[in-house]
């Protein structure tokens, strides 16, 4: 009887520790994944006003899809933003594991994941299903709305440790820019024939 009270109150200690942890981090993340959405519209509609004068055949347009989903179609371009409903941590030997900040409180490597990826408009218009989007970043939200950046070119490396502050609309904002760069870089290359002649 004592060892059922004892695995009883080991399972209330990991509640408090875990559970709580991550339910913080999810709103956080949800908080977060808000004011992406709003970043992304803004930056929508400065294209939108900015560009469609000169060329109004290039469409630039955001949809919010869902809770969980935003999208930002530029051209034949589409920058696909989701949230991830889970929490995560990083693999064992991480470098965020030898920062000062994660080691002075171990629940700070937890994170809420938001997902960039990039995928061709026509592929989400035509639902292409074969067709691959291809991940061009990911924000990772700690429990005190702190980020890392992984991701593609400049995104690689200009967030790779926990910000000193809190993630803001104009940070997400200098992300998405990035992250729109990166996709217009990228052009459409045809496979080999020799690979795409069978069907």
């Amino acid at each position: 009887m004592e060892k059922e009270t004892t695995n009883y109150q080991l399972i209330l200690s990991k509640l408090e520790s875990k559970a709580s942890l991550k339910q913080e981090i999810y709103r956080n993340t949800i908080d977060v994944f808000a004011v992406a959405k709003k970043a992304l519209s803004k930056i929508a509609s400065r294209l939108h006003q900015d560009y469609h004068a000169k060329d109004p055949s290039v469409e630039v347009a955001y949809r919010d899809a869902h809770q969980f989903e935003a999208e930002l179609k530029f051209s034949g371009d589409m920058l696909l933003l989701s949230m991830h409903s889970n929490v995560f941590n990083f693999e064992e030997g991480h470098r965020v594991f030898s920062s000062s900040y994660v080691k002075a409180d171990p629940s700070l490597s937890y994170c809420g994941v938001i997902y960039i990826h990039n995928f061709l408009a026509d592929s989400i218009k035509y639902n292409r299903l074969a067709d691959e989007g291809t991940l061009i970043a990911r924000i990772l939200v700690n429990k005190q709305k702190r980020f890392i950046v992984e991701g593609e070119g400049q995104l690689g490396f200009l967030f790779e440790s926990f910000s000193d502050s809190e993630i803001s609309e104009e940070i997400l904002t200098h992300i998405f820019e990035l992250a729109i760069l990166d996709c217009m870089d990228t052009d459409l290359q045809l496979p080999p024939y020799a690979a795409v002649k069978d069907i």
